[in-house]
């Protein structure tokens, strides 16, 4: 299988008002209007209690995930993305190519290749 999966924990720097705008009038709004035909889904989740988001994003392939990363760099939403969150952990799932992993260097990542299994959705 070609699908990539981004899972990405974050810790927020700001308050939880801070980061329901960002999600909802800034991240969501953006990355939805972006031209990614091969993006499949792009999910934020939050845990007010203990101010912890997740975003979980799949792609049909490598090539997919490298243009949403892309598009992330040069957007309006990196400045303010990196100034409300920090990284906890980044985990990539599949069998990403070296543009890839080129790319998303600089967040280290962890890989996990594909193995077996099957997923009725795609």
């Amino acid at each position: 299988m070609e699908h990539i999966t981004f899972i990405l924990t974050l810790e927020s720097k700001g308050n939880v008002k801070a980061v329901e705008t960002f999600i909802k009038d800034l991240s969501v709004p953006y990355t939805s209007q972006c031209e990614e035909p091969d993006t499949k889904s792009f999910e934020w989740y939050f845990n007010k209690e203990i101010n912890v988001a997740t975003i979980h994003e799949t792609f049909v392939n490598s090539d997919a995930a490298v243009l949403r990363v892309e598009n992330l760099i040069n957007s309006p939403v990196n400045e303010p993305f990196s100034e409300l969150f920090e990284v906890i952990s980044f985990t990539v799932l599949g069998n990403a190519k070296s543009s890839l992993i080129s790319i998303l260097e600089e967040w280290n990542p962890v890989y996990f290749p594909y193995e077996d299994g099957f997923n009725k959705t795609l």
